[in-house]
């Protein structure tokens, strides 16, 4: 290489200031102030009217017409995102018809290319997801927990199958040819060599760059892109997904839980106005029922009553207070301990039950306990 890891960082302090993240709405405004902000802005539009770019993918074009060639660099001329000119070229002579991802530095005279390999893991679920009473429920404990799945002997509880994607900068026998062709284009237009990986992941530790946080950002952020994990994540890293329970196998003291907490949901859902037509949501929980926390949520319901802002609040107001009050005079008979009585899950049984599907509230937005 031409330069120096201490080159490199050099190059990185006249574009990024140093010591500001980009989290808070104030720290986003006064980094987008400095020098080093308004010197990669220019630099982003100078690059957005260099011709050498759309002339470079022209040739590529034209030398593999079969592949299907993306510029990702549309946005430069804004001058808001990358330090790099991006695309992508698909191969589809190449097993699995795999596409492959170039990236050419305009701050410094570098590129790399990387492909997406995938992984398939089989792993015991740690934890499950049910649809009880309309509501998503996401459990962090492990399906064949019998206090809270009652087949949990069932074969598919006891693992699950899924791929994980990760960059892999080697490329296969396959891509060869074309990736070859391709970076002597790039070396002949640009004037660039191919930037290692153990250089592109060296870490900067007092600049950030959206969206990596101060200590974060790698040189392959700063100059060229920021958003991919260009680290292969350990096996041990690798976050198992769950799998689904059908609410009919839950044990009825785990279903009596979910009752309550679904009933307590719909109704503070039903006020929410920020959730009105959202589709996508639920409850994580440990499947515990908690009673500080039962009375945290009623808190939440009766603030949103004073007064109702939603539609279905306004209208079943007289209807939601009844309810409210039920549920708050047996969660104060409750000594908090073990289950919930079997008065408050006939209550909520009943409700849910009686829950106007036609005014329902659309929205589940996503809530841990």
């Amino acid at each position: 290489m031409k330069h120096s890891i201490r080159d490199l960082l050099d190059v990185v302090y006249r574009y990024y200031p140093r010591g500001i993240d980009v989290v808070e709405q104030a720290d986003i405004q006064r980094y987008k102030e400095t020098e080093e902000y308004v010197r990669l802005v220019a630099a982003r539009r100078r690059a957005a009217a260099d011709e050498r770019w759309p002339a470079l993918l022209r040739r590529i074009e034209e030398r593999f017409p079969s592949s299907i060639i993306t510029n990702d660099s549309f946005h430069l001329p804004t001058g808001s995102l990358d330090a790099c000119y991006r695309f992508s070229v698909s191969l589809p002579d190449a097993a699995g018809g795999r596409t492959l991802w170039f990236h050419i530095g305009f701050l410094v005279p570098y590129y790399f290319v990387y492909g997406w390999r995938q992984v398939q893991f089989v792993r015991p679920p740690e934890k499950f997801r049910v649809v009880l009473g309309g509501v998503n429920f996401f459990i962090s404990r492990n399906p064949h927990d019998l206090e809270l799945v009652s087949n949990a002997d069932d074969e598919r509880l006891k693992s699950v199958t899924f791929d994980e994607s990760y960059i892999d900068f080697e490329l296969s026998a396959d891509e060869l040819p074309c990736a070859e062709w391709i970076f002597r284009a790039i070396e002949a237009t640009f004037g660039c060599e191919r930037m290692p990986p153990e250089v592109g992941m060296v870490l900067v530790p007092d600049v950030a760059v959206n969206p990596r946080a101060l200590g974060e950002a790698r040189l392959y952020d700063c100059l060229f892109t920021a958003g991919h994990e260009w680290v292969r994540p350990s096996p041990c890293e690798v976050r198992t997904p769950g799998v689904e329970v059908d609410a009919s196998n839950l044990t009825g003291r785990f279903a009596a839980v979910l009752k309550v907490l679904a009933a307590l949901y719909k109704i503070l859902w039903s006020l929410m106005p920020e959730v009105q037509g959202a589709f996508f949501g639920g409850v994580t929980t440990d499947g515990v029922l908690r009673k500080e926390e039962v009375l945290s949520v009623l808190a939440e319901i009766r603030a949103l009553m004073d007064p109702p802002k939603t539609p279905r609040g306004i209208a079943s107001k007289r209807e939601l207070e009844a309810a409210i009050r039920e549920i708050e005079a047996l969660v104060a008979r409750w000594d908090g301990e073990g289950e919930p009585p079997v008065s408050m899950v006939a209550w909520t049984s009943t409700f849910l039950a009686n829950w106007l599907l036609d005014s329902e509230p659309k929205a589940s937005p996503s809530r841990s306990r």
